[in-house]
């Protein structure tokens, strides 16, 4: 009987392994899949202990298939009541097309009728259709003008074996990394051969470190490898079960003879040791294993080399090293290689064989270890990188890896494990570079030692700048070297506990919450109907100081993106490097380091979210709860929060410190203030600050505006004098225009482009749309009223004339705003005072 497995592009030599392993005779791999000859007895065994397999299938038969007339009669020809059991239900689903079957579900219709017809014609019976849950799944595939049927003995999906309390357990947001990828994670370091050696010499089993062990998704198949557990033994519904010649004594023979060996493997059941440089990984991973069938001991140590060391013992057996990056945050990365580094460098590591899983250009570099292999897979829409690096005296040897696979190519499209000696020449890291406290930065690129003495020099710079200034958050460095295109900010602050569940904005009295759904709410003037009393009622200095939290330091990285005519690796290596340097530099613990990319924004608004990932796929309820803020930070004798996860921009915006005192130097004179596009409030509270009697900030956010609302009351401007409306800012001004709201002072800082769904069919340019902006702004300003209008869109050009005619007058002054630690980039805004002619 000729049958096949199917796997994900790059997994077909691995799988071709583990079946010549598994008995299979001459196994051979294709695109996408593993075809092979046997009895009943080899497909069952593959079902059973592959851990890479997606679906084994059985090929039922082959036909011409030009024209429909061909595919129902091709298929009306098998004898369909000699494959499938009496009774049982179906489903069909057809795979590719030709000229005359162009639809998918028009070729999985006409098969089904030929299924059907035969069935009926035969046995008088007509088998029920199932599409959900069927007792046989019949695969049409369809190549130019020939056909294939196949019957799933599979049923569901080999990958989906995890249990129902590992997934509940795993912590929510958390997708544990898919099981047959895991499993080819250990194969390519060669972690099955291992396993089955020891178990014919009678020898203690290999040792697991893994490195990055992320949500548990390797520990938990490496564990089940170390058990000679049976991947499908815990299955109990099989595609197999729906066949008309389903052996049940073989297969339950097979099921005793794994009861056996999972047995006689408890007697060793081996050692794992896993660490991460990220503690929310490692409190994943302990649920996950705590909730996983795991025989063997693991150990979830501190990712230090030291513990290391004293975790493996002396008498270390053969091992394997692993690591998943995938989805680590990329300011985390350089803690992992460090880490790698150290590891390789403890005697009981240098024999042993890596297997790393990355993103793409991923800059993995590990001093003395070349690669040896590297597969691009594709998990989803994410694309990930698997290379492996072989041990010390194997690369002297001249051996891969053992698991590698070299010498065979890989079928399909970019998903060939590539040797070493094909790839470019490795940068591996070398060099070093010591910043001042004697201990050396292993670089992944030479030139970083260039960047490393040119942050030291401006640090010191802006070190004494800011002191002197009484100024605690700035920027230290902005791509003062082409070749390093970052900007690095550094925070001083405490720690905030952030309630993600954050519904009361207060500290006392909240604000007055206007135009929730449609932000269209009249704002009545408060100052005669509600007085002008109350509306600063400032913390208590002891309330606001009490044991206050000893001040930290953070810093931002935000990688400006490489144009293309740039390797994406080497790009990838610098930032590596700069995010090593920069927290030695600037005295900064590793865990409070944060890395963004900023690019050209192709849509929505300039405070979109980051797009940190939660295993492959995604969380579609991240959004739903999103912490106020991280850190509190001070600035002009005011507090703010900040977040440097979940959002691109941290929530103040240190290029317009300078313009939010012009807020409030205007604002002493004003008794009303309006902020549009308000963000985060910040100048709101400057506003507030300075004595204006009434507020109110508009903003098309709820998030943004519960954290103005926060930034308010952390700093005593509470009561019914201040307003947070949600709304379309564009639809509000022109609805006020038409009311008789007037303010003395606005400030307008919009973005530079957005085509948020919350808009409806408009869309927002500040180039195309800033005089019908402003002309609305003007409109709302009392007699004699000022606004600050602001831009970030480096080209921008106001259109003089237009405003003019429309009698606004324009005054910039945007080289008056620029603060001392932005004097590189003088675009970074524009600035202007706006009043009516």
């Amino acid at each position: 009987m000729e049958f096949y497995a199917s796997c994900p592009a790059a997994f077909e030599q691995a799988l071709a392994r583990e079946l010549r392993a598994l008995g299979i005779r001459r196994p051979r791999p294709l695109k996408g899949r593993v075809s092979f000859e046997g009895s009943v007895r080899d497909a069952y065994r593959v079902c059973l202990w592959s851990h890479l397999a997606s679906r084994v299938l059985l090929v039922l038969g082959r036909f011409a298939c030009a024209t429909p007339s061909d595919l129902y009669q091709g298929t009306y020809d098998l004898p369909w009541h000699e494959i499938i059991r009496p009774g049982a239900s179906i489903a069909v689903s057809a795979h590719g097309t030709n000229p005359e079957l162009r639809n998918s579900r028009f070729s999985m219709q006409k098969a089904k009728d030929g299924i059907v017809d035969r069935m009926v014609d035969e046995t008088g019976a007509r088998p029920a259709v199932d599409t959900h849950a069927p007792d046989a799944r019949i695969v049409l595939t369809i190549r130019g003008d020939r056909a294939s049927m196949s019957l799933d003995l599979s049923g569901e999906p080999l990958f989906k074996r995890l249990s129902r309390t590992v997934l509940a357990r795993a912590p929510q947001g958390v997708d544990i990394l898919r099981p047959d990828y895991a499993a080819l994670v250990l194969a390519e370091a060669g972690f099955p051969e291992l396993c089955q050696s020891a178990r014919d010499a009678g020898t203690e089993p290999p040792v697991l470190v893994d490195l990055a062990c992320a949500d548990g998704g390797v520990l938990l198949e490496a564990a089940a490898w170390l058990a000679d557990r049976a991947p499908g033994a815990a299955r109990t519904r099989w595609g197999f079960q729906g066949w008309a010649r389903h052996d049940r004594a073989i297969w339950r023979e097979l099921l005793a003879e794994a009861r056996e060996r999972e047995q006689a493997a408890s007697q060793r059941p081996g050692c794992i040791v896993a660490t991460d440089p990220d503690e929310r990984a490692v409190e994943a991973s302990k649920r996950v294993v705590a909730a996983g069938r795991i025989a063997c001991a693991v150990d979830i140590i501190d990712p230090k080399a030291d513990v290391l060391r004293r975790a493996l013992g002396r008498n270390v057996p053969a091992g394997v090293i692993v690591a998943d990056t995938s989805v680590m945050a990329p300011d985390v990365i350089p803690s992992a290689l460090r880490l790698a580094t150290d590891a390789t460098a403890l005697a009981p590591c240098a024999s042993m064989p890596i297997a790393w899983l990355s993103r793409p250009h991923g800059g993995l570099r590990i001093p003395g270890r070349a690669p040896s292999s590297s597969s691009t897979l594709l998990l989803g829409s994410d694309e990930l990188q698997l290379v492996c690096f072989a041990s010390a005296s194997a690369e002297a040897a001249g051996t891969p890896c053992p698991g590698a696979g070299a010498g065979e190519p890989h079928a399909g499209k970019g998903s060939g494990s590539n040797r070493a000696a094909d790839q470019k020449p490795s940068r591996a890291a070398r060099a070093t570079v010591d910043v001042g406290d004697g201990k050396p930065i292993p670089l992944l690129v030479p030139e970083s030692e260039q960047f490393a003495r040119r942050l030291i020099k401006v640090a010191r710079q802006r070190r004494k700048w800011a002191r002197r200034e009484g100024i605690t958050c700035y920027r230290v460095y902005d791509a003062d070297l082409p070749d390093y295109s970052a900007a690095i900010d550094l925070y001083e602050g405490t720690p905030v506990e952030a309630d993600r569940g954050h519904k009361d904005r207060g500290l006392a009295g909240g604000g007055n919450r206007l135009g929730e759904e449609h932000g269209h709410s009249d704002c009545n003037k408060l100052g005669e109907e509600h007085g002008h009393g109350g509306n600063r009622n400032k913390l208590d200095a002891a309330q606001g100081h009490a044991a206050e939290p000893a001040t930290g330091r953070w810093i931002v990285v935000a990688e400006y993106a490489a144009p293309k005519t740039v390797d994406p690796e080497l790009a990838r290596d610098r930032m590596l490097d700069i995010l090593a340097i920069a927290p030695r530099v600037l005295g900064v613990p590793p865990e409070h380091v944060h890395a963004k990319t900023r690019q050209r924004s192709r849509g929505g608004s300039q405070y979109g979210k980051q797009g940190a990932s939660v295993r492959h796929g995604g969380n579609p309820q991240a959004d739903a709860t999103s912490p106020l803020g991280d850190v509190l930070i001070r600035e002009g004798g005011l507090s703010f929060t900040v977040n440097f996860n979940d959002y691109l921009d941290t929530g103040i915006f240190l290029d317009h410190r300078i313009t939010r005192g012009l807020v409030r130097e205007h604002a002493r004179q004003a008794r009303t203030f309006l902020n549009l596009f308000a963000y985060t409030g910040t100048a709101t509270c400057y506003a507030a600050d300075a004595g204006v009697e009434e507020t109110v900030t508009v903003d098309l956010s709820n998030t943004y505006l519960d954290w103005a609302e926060r930034n308010m009351a952390l700093n005593g401007f509470t009561g019914s004098a201040h307003h947070f409306v949600r709304g379309d800012v564009l639809a509000w001004v022109e609805q006020q225009v038409r009311g008789r709201n007037r303010w003395d002072l606005i400030f307008c800082d919009p973005p530079t482009f957005s085509n948020s769904a919350r808009m409806g069919e408009r869309t927002w340019d500040v180039q195309r749309d800033h005089v019908e902006l402003l002309k609305g702004v003007v409109g709302l300003l009392e007699q004699g009223g000022v606004a600050i209008f602001s831009c970030n869109l480096r080209s921008f050009k106001p259109d003089v004339e237009a405003l003019r005619a429309a009698g606004i007058g324009l005054e910039d002054i945007t080289e008056r705003t620029i603060p001392e630690d932005f004097q590189r980039n003088k675009r970074i805004h524009h600035c202007y005072l706006v009043r009516r002619l």
